[in-house]
């Protein structure tokens, strides 16, 4: 009997991830079940068993595994520009934009949540595990909007939570569009442009 390793175990587990990110990419959630991922990774129903409970297992995976670099991202960001909020909020939308845009596997998830996940029957937790993540995200994004307003880098009269929300949203807009049809605009610069252009007209607000 051969014995299998931990460098083993941690390379069935990426496959399973890989062939799950592409069916899901390929198919939609709902329409992937456990045992197709298993077969596309050339995995036994065991095998998959073994690392993922379900659906919800795998899709939790998939957001850890591109967590760690946009979480060493923001920090970075952070220690780059620690006096300065307006720009970290500036730089971590770019940023994440741009690595959205670079790394295949944060794009694959973006594009699987947006537009490959129907939110029913047994596929509704993730929309529980995908909007804790948001909200994550949008408590710290807020905390930036409110130290700008205290730095006066924006006017008291901009509300953190609607600016945020807002942010969130233009963000989340760009993403969905231009996964719908790559080709219909330059991701990076027409980002760059709209992220400015929002944050300018919040700096000019009454």
């Amino acid at each position: 009997m051969v014995r299998r390793t931990k460098a083993d175990a941690l390379e069935t587990r990426s496959a399973l991830l890989d062939a799950a990110e592409q069916l899901f990419s390929e198919q939609g959630v709902t329409n992937t079940s456990m045992m197709q991922v298993a077969e596309a990774a050339n995995m036994t129903r065991g095998a998959i068993y073994h690392h993922f409970k379900n659906k919800l297992d795998l899709i939790d995976s998939l957001m850890e595994r591109v967590r760690l670099p946009v979480d060493e991202m923001r920090c970075q960001v952070q220690a780059n520009s620690p006096n300065n909020p307006l720009e970290q909020i500036t730089l971590r939308s770019q940023k994440f934009i741009r690595h959205a845009h670079d790394d295949p596997h944060t794009r694959a998830l973006v594009e699987i949540l947006l537009h490959k996940c129907e939110y029913v029957d047994d596929v509704l937790p993730i929309k529980t595990r995908h909007l804790t993540g948001r909200n994550e995200c949008i408590t710290d994004v807020q905390q930036l909007f409110e130290l700008a307003i205290e730095k006066q880098q924006l006017p008291k009269s901009v509300k953190p939570h609607a600016a945020t929300v807002g942010l969130f949203s233009l963000i989340d807009g760009l993403m969905y569009n231009w996964l719908l049809d790559k080709d219909y605009f330059d991701l990076l610069s027409v980002a760059e442009q709209s992220i400015q252009a929002y944050l300018n007209g919040l700096a000019r607000k009454a």
